[in-house]
Order: structure tokens, then sequence, then C-alpha cells
């Protein structure tokens, strides 16, 4: 499985070994004083949980997927704030990140079930 991320279209697109595809909201709105994700292909890490927290938490119900960006720590693809407003008044996957590409728990929760049968190889950032 692969994801990938327009920022064209504010979508991001899960592609199965299958070759079926998802598309889901996503953002990548920084907080001023933070950096956008990069353009470009970047390895997954690892499923990074935050027991307990919920739709309004900063990385929503499942936490984040976090991927390997050169020069850059902590790079995820998470949900959250699904109803709680930035400084822009913008929520869910709309809501400001330091840095991260910000989507639905819907599309979170599909992507955790799918890694069962379909590892999680990379994100295409463009």
């Amino acid at each position: 499985m692969i994801l990938s991320f327009s920022r064209a279209t504010s979508t991001l697109t899960v592609i199965l070994a299958d070759n079926s595809e998802t598309t889901w909201p996503a953002a990548n709105n920084v907080q001023s004083g933070s950096l956008p994700w990069p353009d470009g292909v970047y390895q997954f890490v690892q499923r990074v949980t935050h027991p307990g927290d919920g739709p309004d938490s900063p990385y929503g119900s499942y936490g984040g997927l976090l991927f390997a960006v050169p020069g850059r720590t902590g790079m995820e693809v998470h949900s959250g704030r699904e109803t709680v407003p930035d400084g822009l008044g913008r929520v869910g996957a709309q809501h400001c990140t330091l840095g991260c590409i910000r989507t639905t728990d819907d599309a979170v929760a599909a992507i955790v079930a799918a890694m069962v049968g379909d590892a999680l190889a990379a994100i295409t950032v463009e």
C-alpha cells in the first residue's frame, strides 16, 4: 500500500496492492513558524499510537503514521481536531499542524485496517 497526498486537490489517496484506491480529504496547513511537508516520496517508519485519544485530540482516534523525511522529525499522517477550530477557524482535516498531513478519523481507521493485510510502504507528496 502507498499513500499519495495532493496539495492541489486537498486529498489523500490510499492505493492498495490490488491497485484499488480510496480518496479522503486531507491538508498540510501549517502553523506559523512551521514548515510544510516537502514534495517527494517518503518511506513509512511506524504507527505511533496515543491510547485514549479521540477525534478532537491532536492526533485523532487512531494515532499517526510516521514517515522518514530527511531533516525533519515527527512527520506523520494523522487526524484529530474534528470539531476543535484552529486560530483561523479551520476544523478537521483543514486544522493546522506542525508540519504533518491531517486527514479524517475515517481515513486513518481505513489505512490502519488495510495495514493488516497490505503493508504500508511509502507516501508521495505533491
